[in-house]
């Protein structure tokens, strides 16, 4: 939910580059699968046949905010590709005009919309026995004078049956990472989908917010998930 905060940051449109350079060794969680911040480098780039994008609407750029518009609490059906557990079922998404632009596109989400510890997640075609590589960004929502800290997580795991749970089930695999109020943070890694796992459920958590109150926290944009490592 957003409340004008007028000591909200702005940072310069250029940005740190960013490239997957391997699994870390710091990897976190169970079933397989890795997870680190960002390192710098130049971003690497392969043939567009196999850079094919497994989300859909990973940055959040639909629908389009209208012209005067800084933020929206939209449906979740009408948010191409995007559930949400949010108690009123909203996805909110912001626009660059409230002093926190986008790390790509013009529009980005911010996972409390009207609830906390809120989530939005997607279901991705996938191949049995197979890692799929992710990236995506974090940032705090800016609620104090002083630096605010939140906590975000990506979950994956096959999708369960009859929708069921918001995470995904079986052979599951979290990496969750802070970041703070004052410029975005990629967050990177692998997954290794299981025997029969043609469906995948990935999921975006505010597992902490710096503020209390709900509606609160946890930006997120540019979520990409590829099959091969080199596209990232």
């Amino acid at each position: 939910m957003f409340k004008l905060n007028r000591g909200l940051p702005a940072i310069g449109a250029a940005a740190l580059l960013a490239t997957l350079i391997g699994a870390p060794a710091h990897a976190a969680g169970t079933g397989g699968g890795g997870g680190a911040t960002f390192s710098a480098g130049k971003v690497k780039r392969a043939g567009s046949a196999v850079c094919r994008e497994m989300t859909v609407n990973g940055g959040f750029e639909l629908p389009k905010l209208g012209a005067k518009q800084n933020w929206y609490q939209f449906d979740e059906d009408d948010v191409q590709g995007w559930r949400t557990d949010d108690p009123d079922g909203k996805i909110e998404i912001w626009g660059g005009g409230n002093g926190v632009p986008a790390r790509f596109g013009k529009q980005f989400a911010e996972l409390n919309a009207t609830g906390s510890g809120n989530s939005v997640y997607q279901d991705i075609k996938t191949k049995p026995n197979t890692k799929i590589y992710w990236s995506f960004w974090i940032r705090a929502r800016d609620t104090s004078g002083g630096k605010d800290v939140d906590a975000t997580q990506i979950h994956f795991g096959r999708t369960p049956k009859n929708d069921g749970s918001v995470n995904g089930v079986g052979s599951t695999f979290a990496y969750a990472n802070s970041a703070s109020d004052v410029q975005w943070k990629r967050l990177y890694g692998w997954y290794k989908t299981g025997p029969g796992q043609t469906s995948t459920r990935v999921t975006l958590t505010a597992v902490e917010s710096a503020s209390t109150d709900e509606g609160y926290g946890n930006l997120v944009d540019g979520l990409t998930i590829v099959e091969h490592q080199s596209c990232i």
